[in-house]
């Protein structure tokens, strides 16, 4: 393998695990945001970012996802609140 070549695949490597890491923060993130609207519901992304001590773009985003995956939907402007989907959190066993 030449100097370039393994300086790429270096580079790869860690972009592979900077990859990982913000995957596991973003999964902790929404975990913790359903977790959040699970305790109480609806709840303002400004109170979720409180809440979490999160910077609010930081929630809204997550919330965006969450949204996407119908694990919460929107009753209000910023007002969130948890699905049935949400309150069957990965790893969750519990039946709600």
């Amino acid at each position: 393998m030449t100097e370039h070549a393994e300086s790429r695949h270096e580079k790869e490597a860690t972009a592979g695990r900077a990859t990982d890491v913000m995957s596991e923060i973003g999964r902790e993130l929404d975990r913790e945001v359903l977790a959040i609207l699970g305790a109480e519901s609806p709840l303002h992304v400004m109170d979720i970012a409180r809440t979490a001590d999160r910077h609010p773009i930081t929630v809204d985003q997550t919330c965006a996802r969450l949204q996407e995956h119908g694990q919460i939907h929107p009753v209000g402007r910023g007002l969130y609140e948890i699905s049935d989907d949400g309150k069957r959190q990965p790893g969750d066993d519990s039946e709600s």
